[in-house]
């Protein structure tokens, strides 16, 4: 009894004493504030509170902010992904599908997702309630002449949703449900809207314009987005801007590899020939880009200054900025705002060609005024909203 009261009392000094190395760690270097990999915030110390430490809300905040900060954490997660990716060729890794024949990555749709999403009183009401709010803001546009339209683009899963294996979830259903809820909406509203996955179908270039990847469009795909919104502008607008065709740019691969979101999820595992591509017109126009209204570049590319580097999607616009704007000082052309989340940025690398000034907002991180709030003081002649299928329900980062 004596001998097991001495283990007990070492094994819990050992336990201790490794905690206060993990903690001494910790505090003395540097801290990290981001997960490259996971794309992520790692958890910060929390403040220990008498209410939390009651509770056990502090300590658990304490094991979070532990794991994310233990030493050398970025090498297990390597480590780890390596062996679930290569070793057992598990067919999901870190929430990734991995088509290993297709060379193909997709995202990982929880088999209980829909369960909780497709309830059909729910969507209905969403798909109201942001239906709503898009006639409202088109409303606001049309009130001075202007002219609103909502663009609707297929994310990965949607775009490769026959490729998953018939024992995970596709999310079809999920799909064909809230995006028949809120088109029909906005045509009972006469709001002005694109459909980019019934377009590509349409084309045949559904597949062929995804990442295989990324979440995202390529530079293609963003392209095609942008001749549907001209045509559509040219159709019911006295505008008289002329449709672009894909001889008016020069379409280059950028010779970095290509860090898709997928890809990174996979600690960089996964050997991809993918790269990123840009367009740039034939006949150069010179631009200022500005972010906040500091100006910072005279492209709308973020490279780097070699090509060795590994980009990101980030390449296109500098990435998620709350808040930027490309003037091209040709006053003859009328100002658009377009609005959204990152896929907008591939889209605006194109999209700035046909404006003077091209606005640009992501409601995710800009909140010192609402869309509203700008249009009324802006009042440009186009304003776009762009959302991915994924969604298209979310009632955040819509501009309130």
């Amino acid at each position: 009894m004596k001998s097991k009261k001495i283990i007990d009392i070492a094994y819990s000094l050992s336990f201790l004493l490794f905690l206060g190395a993990v903690l001494l760690f910790a505090f003395i270097r540097e801290p990290e504030t981001y997960s490259y990999y996971e794309n992520r915030n790692l958890a910060v110390m929390p403040g220990m509170t008498a209410h939390g430490m009651l509770d056990g809300g502090d300590f658990s905040a304490v094991e979070t902010y532990l794991s994310d900060h233990a030493p050398g954490r970025n090498t297990a997660l390597k480590a780890r992904t390596w062996i679930d990716l290569r070793l057992l060729r598990r067919p999901v890794v870190n929430d990734t599908v991995v088509m290993r024949e297709e060379n193909l990555l997709l995202p990982y749709n929880a088999p209980d997702y829909e369960a909780k999403t497709l309830n059909g009183e729910v969507v209905e009401r969403e798909a109201e309630e942001i239906a709503a709010r898009l006639a409202r803001h088109a409303e606001a546009v049309n009130s001075y002449g202007g002219y609103f339209c909502y663009i609707a683009v297929p994310c990965q899963y949607v775009c490769h949703a026959d490729a998953y294996p018939s024992w995970l979830n596709n999310r079809s259903d999920f799909t064909e449900l809230t995006s028949r809820a809120l088109f029909s909406r906005l045509d009972g509203a006469g709001v002005p809207y694109i459909d980019m996955r019934a377009a590509c179908e349409k084309n045949g270039t559904l597949r062929e314009n995804s990442s295989a990847v990324d979440n995202h469009y390529s530079i293609y795909g963003a392209f095609e987005v942008y001749e549907a919104l001209m045509e559509k502008l040219d159709e019911e607008t006295d505008l008289g801007l002329p449709t672009p065709e894909k001889d008016d740019f020069v379409f280059r691969m950028i010779e970095n590899p290509y860090l898709g979101s997928r890809t990174r999820k996979l600690c960089g595992l996964w050997e991809s020939e993918e790269h990123l591509w840009r367009a740039d017109p034939v006949s150069p126009v010179p631009l200022v880009r500005s972010i906040k209204g500091e100006v910072v570049s005279d492209t709308v590319y973020a490279l780097p200054y070699n090509d060795w580097q590994e980009v990101l999607y980030t390449a296109y616009m500098g990435g998620d900025l709350s808040e930027a704007r490309v003037d091209t000082d040709r006053e003859a052309l009328p100002d658009i705002l377009i609005y959204g989340d990152s896929f907008t940025n591939a889209l605006e690398c194109v999209l700035w060609y046909s404006f003077d000034t091209m606005y640009t907002y992501d409601f995710r991180h800009y909140t010192a005024r609402t869309l509203d709030e700008i249009i009324e003081e802006v009042q440009p002649d186009v304003v776009v909203c762009v959302r991915d299928y994924q969604q298209l329900l979310l009632e955040t980062g819509n501009g309130q």
